[in-house]
């Protein structure tokens, strides 16, 4: 992206639906958002405070919200995620305390198999797309808005996910080719999974035209 008018045009059609816009100006904005956030966390929470799933939230929020958004000025984008990334910190730092005093803290549930089974899917259109000389125009972007969120991932959430949806490994190839335990490459791919559908949103309108 080059340029204030570059970043403007995305910021619009990121407001306007596209995911893939929405995970460009995000994958831009990381190294700022671990810079900003990094010396906020509180050191005694930093062993179970991580950084990189502290993001993955944060982006969720903001996919969740973007349509609300409403652009003032050159650096109001910038300025509305970082106000939310410090509102979901504050968030983080009150869940785990409270978990830290023993208080019941209760994980936010998504969705089930259905939306489990259509994240899968659209995984398995990335490698479709490699295979097949034409896609839907559906189908093309739904595989272009999950390499972008792909990229948003954590490495070792992403290397969990490629080996094993992608790559077509099994989940004790997997553990090998990692170094992990089979117990983790399923959490990994759990969480991944997660994520996934909370950046994408309701991307199950891709599939109704993508077979």
């Amino acid at each position: 992206m080059s340029g204030d008018q570059d970043k403007l045009e995305c910021i619009r059609r990121a407001i306007g639906g596209d995911q893939v816009a929405l995970t460009v100006l995000l994958t831009e904005s990381e190294t700022r958002l671990q810079s900003r956030l990094r010396p906020r966390m509180p050191a005694d929470l930093r062993s179970t405070l991580d950084v990189d799933d502290l993001l993955q939230e944060i982006y969720s929020d903001i996919f969740r919200n973007i349509e609300r958004f409403e652009p003032r000025g050159e650096d109001s984008f910038d300025r509305w995620v970082a106000t939310i990334a410090l509102r979901r910190l504050r968030a983080e730092i009150r869940r785990h305390r409270a978990a830290k005093r023993g208080g019941r803290c209760t994980p936010v549930r998504h969705a089930g198999t259905v939306a489990d089974e259509s994240t899968v899917t659209l995984l398995n259109l990335i490698e479709a797309s490699d295979r097949s000389p034409s896609r839907t125009a559906a189908g093309s972007e739904a595989v272009a808005a999950v390499e972008a969120a792909m990229g948003l991932l954590p490495e070792n959430y992403r290397a969990a996910v490629r080996l094993v949806y992608l790559e077509g490994s099994t989940v004790a190839e997997a553990a090998r080719a990692l170094g992990r335990s089979e117990r983790a490459i399923h959490n990994l791919c759990h969480k991944a999974k997660e994520k996934l559908r909370n950046m994408l949103g309701p991307q199950s309108r891709y599939l109704s035209s993508s077979g």
